[in-house]
């Protein structure tokens, strides 16, 4: 039985364990399971509804900032080292189906697509996609109309992504760009999708000033705040429109936003594909 006190003990143990490792990828046995367990006890919290104001606690002031950053730096490592992996393989599609997180994934894809409503994700900008875009590669795989194009700022990563999407055969429906979120060209008819490591703090009006009408942000909530930061959430002329619910097959919840009309109101609809 998890009580407070065990757990900001666990908390800045889980911090102090991560602070002392030179390797942050799954190269590090005792990373890959100090992670492991932290996803595996916010879980529980999660369904047992438990700790959601444990971020509030002084005692966890410092955690509260670097637990995420030092997350989402071994998110990173982890996703450049699963690509390296597949990319060694002659069944690169089978690794990926054994990737540790892969249910997370299929479960946030699957929202967000609900979420979407009946216009379909077909034409879609995916910001800080990282090493491997597993949400480009189920949009690609789900549609063969589908074009996506992931972006992200850190090389090595588009390097990798570029040589997965080509190993799977879908170089014709994903392309990869090595940008800063707030300076890529963003078709206005184009859907989205902020990843939870987006650091771009002039991007909302970029979006905005590129007629964007489409906007589905990935955030969290109550416990899962110790693995990202929570993101930072678009003014005007964007109005929430729905969010995925909460959930323990999860970790993030997405929040769909589209452009007021300053004549109309808030949009009747999401424009054509």
């Amino acid at each position: 039985m998890w009580t407070r006190e065990r757990a900001i003990v666990y908390l800045n143990e889980t911090l102090n364990t991560l602070r002392q490792q030179d390797d942050l990828s799954p190269d590090n046995p005792q990373v890959t399971e100090t992670l492991r367990c932290l996803v595996a006890t916010l879980r529980t919290w999660h369904r047992d509804a438990f700790g959601a104001d444990l971020a509030n606690d002084p005692a966890l002031a410092e955690a509260r900032t670097e637990l995420p950053r030092l997350c989402g730096a071994a998110e990173c490592q982890m996703e450049k080292w699963w690509c390296r992996k597949a990319l060694a393989s002659d069944a690169p599609e089978r690794v990926l189906w054994e990737f540790w997180y892969l249910p997370n994934y299929l479960s946030l894809h699957n929202a967000e697509t609900a979420l979407a409503g009946p216009a379909p994700l077909r034409q879609t900008v995916f910001l800080g996609s990282g090493a491997l875009p597993l949400t480009a590669i189920l949009l690609a795989q789900a549609d063969e109309r589908a074009r996506v194009r992931c972006v992200d700022m850190d090389w090595e990563a588009c390097a990798l992504a570029e040589a997965l999407i080509g190993a799977l055969g879908l170089q014709d429906r994903i392309a990869v760009q090595h940008a800063r979120g707030e300076a890529c060209d963003v078709p206005k008819d184009a859907a989205v999708i902020c990843a939870s490591l987006l650091d771009a703090p002039g991007l909302y009006a970029h979006l905005a000033a590129s007629g964007v009408a489409r906007l589905l942000v990935r955030d969290v909530e109550g416990v899962y705040c110790w693995l990202y930061r929570p993101a930072d959430r678009p003014g005007p002329p964007f109005r929430q429109r729905a969010r995925t619910a909460p959930s323990s097959t999860r970790i993030n919840i997405t929040r769909h936003f589209e452009r007021r009309c300053s004549s109309q109101g808030l949009g009747a609809g999401w424009p054509g594909p």
